[in-house]
């Protein structure tokens, strides 16, 4: 059946009238801001300047704060594709049962939001948690030390929080793989890494870049994370922009902060779809 292009934009008309409305007009009434000067008697004073935006790169505290978001954002993304594609690629393979079991068990944790997963992580990691209480009983330490408030702890964290999405969009991405073209590499005496590294990773390029994408958006927006796990010991974005204007009322320097949040993750998403994207028709045009 095809759709005429009027039954086709009024299909999608609902959807792109939600999102315009609760999304995209919100966001530039709020980016607005990010343009003018703080105020103590509203939100911001109505006079266009970019003294938000110069202020912040004159900030040594809040540059170290982008650059740490992004690096965390980075491994995050990295840590999370290589531990989901061997799952990812185990659910595929799995008996129809067994699949269904193991899917089940991906999303479960999507069930329970990020405050209590890291509140868990406290439990677990915190000075009196459990790993420093065992390691202390069975004479490993000899005194509880500092497992929070760490970027590494943080990447870890946001990773455990990320992983299912990403499993879930590989396991989509090699779905879709020919199962024949394995059989076949496989008869010639290719080696398993060998077939998986040569035909299996080139088909699913498209999944890795949705779903590195996506996560990395979201890591570089995490909040609750970085904030339970990481206090201030490790500062990142968007606890920064809560506090600037939840604290301080200062709605411009948090707005282009916001701003410049939004520009740097479009900036690498779009870079990166672009670099993934070449390898994919360089390996297309070599097939």
């Amino acid at each position: 059946m095809t759709l005429d292009r009027r039954t086709g934009w009024l299909l999608v008309m609902p959807a792109a009238l939600v999102t315009v409305v609760f999304f995209v007009a919100p966001l530039v009434y709020f980016l607005r801001f990010s343009f003018e000067r703080p105020s103590r008697t509203a939100f911001s004073e109505p006079v266009f300047t970019l003294e938000n935006f110069a202020r912040f790169f004159a900030s040594p505290y809040h540059v170290g704060a982008l650059t740490r978001t992004l690096l965390v954002a980075l491994a995050a993304t990295a840590l999370a594709l290589l531990l989901a594609l061997p799952v990812a690629y185990l659910i595929t393979k799995a008996s129809a049962r067994v699949k269904a079991v193991l899917i089940i068990l991906t999303v479960f944790p999507l069930l329970v939001g990020n405050v209590v997963r890291s509140i868990g992580w406290v439990a677990l990691l915190g000075y009196s948690g459990v790993v420093n209480t065992v390691l202390t009983a069975v004479g490993l330490l000899d005194a509880p030390v500092e497992l929070l408030r760490t970027a590494t702890t943080v990447t870890v964290a946001i990773t455990s929080v990320v992983l299912p999405l990403m499993v879930l969009t590989l396991q989509a991405s090699l779905e879709s793989v020919d199962p024949n073209t394995e059989r076949a590499a496989l008869d010639l005496g290719a080696r398993p890494l060998r077939v998986f590294r040569q035909i299996v990773l080139p088909q699913i390029v498209p999944g890795i870049a949705a779903g590195t994408s996506l996560v990395f958006v979201l890591c570089i927006n995490a909040y609750a994370t970085p904030r339970l796990v990481g206090g201030t010991q490790v500062p990142m974005l968007a606890p920064v922009v809560y506090d600037t204007i939840s604290s301080d009322n200062n709605w411009p320097f948090g707005a282009s902060m916001a701003a410049l949040m939004l520009v740097v993750s479009l900036a690498v998403v779009l870079l990166y779809g672009r670099l993934l994207r070449r390898q994919f028709e360089g390996w297309r045009v070599a097939r």
